[in-house]
């Protein structure tokens, strides 16, 4: 599911900088993986959210005239999320989408924000 960008005032390469020093914790931790990066406008990973369960987040950054946008568009695998998703009448992508808007939004305050915490919550929330 794809939602809406986020658009934030800061430049492209900060942000880029920012998504994929969160991402690093996840992949330091293994439960995330690179599947493909095209530096610094698309980043492609699967995080494991436990046995049977992965979603990949395909971040797209675009420059913007104030700044840049960035989307997230997630997508659940695994067969524990299929049969989960089964009982819970095809909504669990709900609980996922909020996460990665939660995400998406740490992020932008982060960028707007620099040096508050040096750390955005983006990958607390998805990583």
């Amino acid at each position: 599911m794809t939602m809406q960008p986020v658009q934030i005032e800061a430049p492209l390469e900060a942000v880029w900088e920012l998504l994929r020093s969160e991402a690093q914790v996840g992949i330091d931790s293994s439960r995330a993986l690179v599947l493909t990066e095209s530096r610094p406008r698309e980043l492609l990973l699967e995080v494991r959210m436990g046995i049977g369960f992965q979603v990949q987040h395909a971040y797209r950054l675009q420059r913007e005239a104030s700044g840049c946008s960035v989307e997230d568009r997630v997508r659940p695998t695994g067969w524990r999320w299929r049969v989960s998703n089964v009982f819970l009448f095809g909504r669990g992508i709900r609980a996922i989408e909020a996460a990665a808007e939660q995400g998406l939004q740490n992020l932008k305050q982060a960028a707007e924000q620099p040096g508050d915490t040096g750390h955005t919550g983006h990958a607390s929330q998805q990583v």
